[in-house]
């Protein structure tokens, strides 16, 4: 199932673990400083998620739009409203920014959306004024109406919710349009985030 997280086009997984250790509190750690048990299961806290997905409309006779659903889950309350998930949130929101044309290209490139809705994706990055390829059209989330303190975490980020009542389901879905760089960069400096540092995963199998 790890494997299949790591390779799944419509899918992106980030454990969550707690920060390593290193000399002074702005220093962004290395290669070098991962140990073995950096990310042993003693050290995670939860997971998120994105779930990519092709939505036209409920009659499905609107354009295809890519959407990316978010899961976070912080799994025991003694690791909860300690900033974890809002710090995880934040840096993979700036990863799917950064990174949004290789993870959509990969996503339509999977097998998994039909060869006429990837050519009309196509056809609406070819026509536009500004291309820059594929992009999100919208994050989306969908939030239990009890759960308040998930509720005010999105929300505090600039997800907007897309109803006044809930679903029948007892949820909101909230969604955030705007993805700039800028954006994202701007609310990571207001979290108080000084920085980060993409390492590749070497672990052995």
């Amino acid at each position: 199932m790890q494997r299949s997280w790591r390779q799944d086009a419509d899918k992106l997984t980030f454990i969550i673990c707690r920060a390593i250790t290193t000399g002074t509190a702005d220093e962004i750690p290395s290669q070098e400083e991962l140990q073995t048990e950096s990310d042993s299961p003693a050290n995670m806290v939860g997971d998120i998620n994105l779930f990519l997905r092709i939505d036209d409309g409920e009659e499905g006779n609107s354009p295809p739009q890519i959407v990316g659903e978010v899961e976070l889950m912080i799994a025991e309350k003694v690791n909860q409203r300690r900033g974890f998930g809002r710090a995880a949130l934040l840096m993979f929101m700036r990863y799917i920014v950064q990174n949004q044309g290789a993870i959509l290209d990969e996503f339509v490139g999977g097998g998994g959306v039909d060869v006429e809705t990837v050519r009309k994706l196509r056809t609406g990055v070819e026509t536009a004024e500004s291309s820059q390829g594929l992009t999100f059209e919208c994050l989306s989330v969908k939030i239990g109406q009890a759960n308040l303190r998930s509720l005010a975490l999105f929300e505090g980020l600039g997800f907007e919710r897309v109803s006044a009542e809930p679903n029948f389901f007892g949820e909101f879905e909230l969604r955030k349009t705007d993805l700039s760089l800028g954006g994202v960069d701007a609310a990571l400096e207001g979290a108080k985030v000084r920085g980060f540092i993409a390492l590749p995963y070497e672990r052995t199998e």
